[in-house]
């Protein structure tokens, strides 16, 4: 079931684009300055709860527990001989929508970025959701505007190289949607602020706009705050592929915490609340 997979991965679909995007050409905006202070620190950990609302018309069906995604600034890594920083991301499934499904998802992501730009360096992505398993590994050569892509079919024996190929025509910094929510942060947010960004996955590039609306209490199991809500669109195309829209709520204080997210999706509703923030 496509929603079982949704709704354990829709944090890190922050700037997925659709199927069919193409590289976009054009050259990126240019970056906002940034703040000396951040408001994160190496080793900060964001633990989330997420549940699936169904829609109207599956009246019968109760909103069920969907999984957990656990996201980390790890620590400082070397890259190339250059100091870099190490993104995880991970997701399991769990609960009712789990077992209505019967996909067991077990995905783990590494970003590798430079901790002053959050420009992506690399991305490893081992994938792991019911028989599906793959590993896909993403370098960007910035210096040729190029990338290089590789995937790996790991359920096969032996594993199978799906992919090899090198995509031309790629902005010397962009962000991938995991480093682009730290760079939100670093973001002086106001009503009405907007910032776009230039988001990479895989081998897509896509412009996508932030835009601060206003200010909301929200309650999450780790407490009730004062947040910003944050609406997400993909300039030229649908964000995700399956149609949705995507809300993200930050801690309006100093550290801009991302408390909550909300995607709305063909069956219905994607709600992530945060559970656990270690700093």
């Amino acid at each position: 079931m496509r929603a079982a997979k949704l709704c354990v991965l829709v944090f890190y679909l922050l700037a997925i684009v659709q199927a069919g995007a193409r590289s976009h050409q054009e050259a990126p905006p240019a970056p906002e300055q940034i703040a000396p202070a951040r408001p994160f620190a190496v080793g900060e950990r964001l633990v989330y709860a997420v549940k699936w609302d169904p829609p109207w018309y599956l009246f019968f069906l109760p909103a069920m527990e969907a999984g957990e995604v656990d996201l980390r600034l790890a620590g400082e890594t070397e890259y190339k001989g250059k100091k870099a920083w190490r993104i995880e991301f991970k997701a399991h499934s769990s609960g009712g929508l789990a077992t209505m499904s019967g996909v067991k998802i077990e995905d783990e992501f590494v970003f590798i970025v430079e901790p002053e730009t959050f420009c992506s360096l690399s991305i490893s992505k081992k994938i792991r959701e019911g028989k599906r398993r793959r590993q896909i590994d993403v370098e960007y050569l910035r210096e040729t505007g190029q990338l290089h892509i590789r995937e790996i079919d790991e359920s096969t024996v032996p594993p199978k190289l799906k992919k090899d190929e090198i995509k031309d025509g790629i902005p010397s910094c962009l962000q991938d949607p995991v480093s682009a929510i730290y760079l939100l942060r670093q973001s002086e947010l106001k009503p009405e602020h907007e910032r776009t960004y230039v988001i990479g996955y895989d081998d897509r590039v896509k412009q996508i706009r932030t835009r601060v609306e206003k200010r909301e209490t929200v309650q999450t199991p780790a407490g009730t705050f004062s947040s910003w809500s944050i609406k997400t669109e993909a300039l030229m195309g649908g964000l995700f592929k399956e149609g949705g829209q995507f809300r993200l709520w930050v801690s309006a204080d100093q550290q801009k915490v991302p408390l909550q997210f909300e995607v709305k999706v063909s069956l219905g509703k994607v709600v992530g609340k945060l559970k656990t923030a270690l700093h």
